[in-house]
């Protein structure tokens, strides 16, 4: 695997004013080729000013140009951010982007209330667009109390699914746990009830779910940041392959590895790959492959696609505690990786970066693979 080419969709630095941060990077590859780039924009991680810009590119990826500066922020006579957008395309030729929506009545700040372990509301909304994206409308709730965790999957024969997570508070008859869930549509537009990727365990909780489809099986296969909560600390990523028919998933195992999110790459030769946030010592975003469906991985060739030039930024462990975590979320300085497979068969991966966390940008990296 090599780097062939870098750049950006959309460069922080030229930016006068305070809205330098961007970050929640997704990314959706059209019919056409098309590629279009959704990413949240703010003064900061955690500001109540955030909205969802879409980019686009008619080139592979080599030049992008801005086609949506931000969806409705007020919902049902609220004041709210589109924190995150993941845009699918449906059979009529309309776009869905299925919106994770927080409720800003209280300004800007973090999401978790420490005191309490309650986070603050959100929603999952939908809206569409007839133009390729550059307007939106038709919006309706696709999933209250939820929290959008990855892309929209087209599941060949099936629909389309959608996933969320959301953490749920300890109370006196029942402990913390994690839930991840899949919520799938024949059409795009109406969504069923929600499906447990895993099951509701209070040991080890399984964040940041991302899942794609196997273009040689139309398996879905997922990938999670895990944390395991008896210890209070992250342990190895974990993954779990699916059943599109019976809309189930194998009980995840370790992928061996340290990290956060990781988005999988299921390619049509049969390999594997997984792009992800290595949040330790040195912190760098990295693309490793796995012959054998991810049950070992080649990390002495794995790529280094991003190295981040300050001190590390870790997850949980025997130094930072939960609540210190939390926090630590809004500095840090680079992830959300995501990628599609070009029609050459090069990968497009797309992430957030930046020197520090008063100004991240939208980068972009062409890997041969």
């Amino acid at each position: 695997m090599r780097i062939t080419a870098t750049g950006l969709v959309f460069d922080s630095t030229t930016v006068d004013g305070p809205l330098r941060v961007c970050s929640f990077s997704s990314l959706l590859q059209l019919e056409n080729g098309t590629l279009l780039v959704s990413f949240r924009r703010g003064s900061s991680k955690d500001s109540d000013d955030g909205n969802v810009v879409i980019c686009e590119s008619t080139d592979r990826g080599s030049s992008w140009s801005v086609i949506s500066e931000g969806f409705e922020t007020a919902f049902e006579a609220l004041p709210g951010e589109v924190r995150s957008t993941e845009l699918a395309e449906l059979d009529d030729g309309r776009l869905l982007a299925v919106q994770g929506w927080v409720d800003r009545s209280g300004g800007s700040g973090g999401l978790r209330n420490a005191e309490t372990d309650a986070i603050l509301t959100m929603h999952l909304l939908q809206d569409f667009s007839t133009d390729g994206g550059r307007t939106w409308g038709d919006r309706r709730v696709l999933k209250r109390n939820a929290v959008l965790s990855g892309p929209v999957l087209r599941l060949p024969g099936r629909g389309w699914l959608a996933t969320s997570e959301f953490s749920h508070a300890g109370t006196p008859d029942r402990e913390r746990f994690h839930g991840a869930y899949a919520h799938l549509s024949t059409d795009g537009v109406d969504f069923g009830t929600a499906v447990d990727v895993v099951d509701e365990d209070p040991d080890i909780f399984y964040y940041d779910q991302r899942q794609r489809v196997c273009p040689r099986t139309g398996r879905p296969v997922a990938m999670f940041w895990t944390y395991d909560n008896r210890a209070e600390a992250d342990i190895a990523m974990h993954m779990a392959w699916g059943d599109a028919e019976s809309l189930s998933w194998d009980t995840p195992r370790s992928m061996g590895m340290a990290g956060q999110i990781a988005m999988p790459i299921p390619l049509a030769d049969g390999r594997l790959l997984a792009f992800y946030v290595h949040r330790h010592e040195p912190g760098s975003l990295r693309l490793v492959g796995s012959d054998d469906e991810g049950r070992s991985w080649d990390t002495e060739n794995e790529l280094v696609v991003y190295a981040s030039s300050g001190p590390g930024e870790q997850g949980i462990s025997d130094e930072t505690s939960y609540d210190e975590f939390w926090e630590a979320m809004g500095t840090w300085s680079f992830g959300h990786p995501t990628a599609a497979v070009l029609a050459d068969g090069s990968l497009l991966l797309v992430y957030y970066a930046g020197a520090d966390e008063t100004c991240l940008s939208i980068h972009w990296a062409r890997v041969e693979v």
